[in-house]
């Protein structure tokens, strides 16, 4: 082997070195666009799911608050047909009994009877 033979192959090895590095660094920039890519979805992603955990509060406060009021609600209803329930039986009583004449309809049943 002469040394032209060698300084060719020396320049074949160097140029393929030098595309291999070429091809490295543009792996490298592949591999940290993809990770940058990677890395802004998921910060979209835990926004999101921060947003999502917030709603979910407030619709379980809001939840809550539509039980409280709507057992409020029953509550005053109960009361309400309690009381109904308790002035119906107050006149019951007092209308299955005949009707007490009147002093002026006492004397006309008399002079009638």
């Amino acid at each position: 082997m002469n040394i032209l033979e060698t300084l060719q192959k020396i320049a074949a090895t160097t140029e393929r070195l030098d595309r291999a590095l070429t091809e490295i660094d543009c792996g490298r920039a592949e591999r940290q666009r993809f990770e940058d890519a990677t890395t802004a979805r998921m910060e979209r992603l835990e926004a999101q799911l921060s947003e999502m955990r917030e709603r979910l509060a407030r619709l379980e406060t809001a939840r809550d608050a539509d039980r409280s009021q709507m057992a409020a609600e029953l509550a005053r209803f109960k009361a309400e047909v309690e009381r109904a329930e308790l002035r119906l039986a107050r006149m019951l009583p007092a209308q299955s009994e005949p009707p007490a004449l009147s002093e002026s309809e006492e004397g006309k049943s008399r002079r009638d009877g």
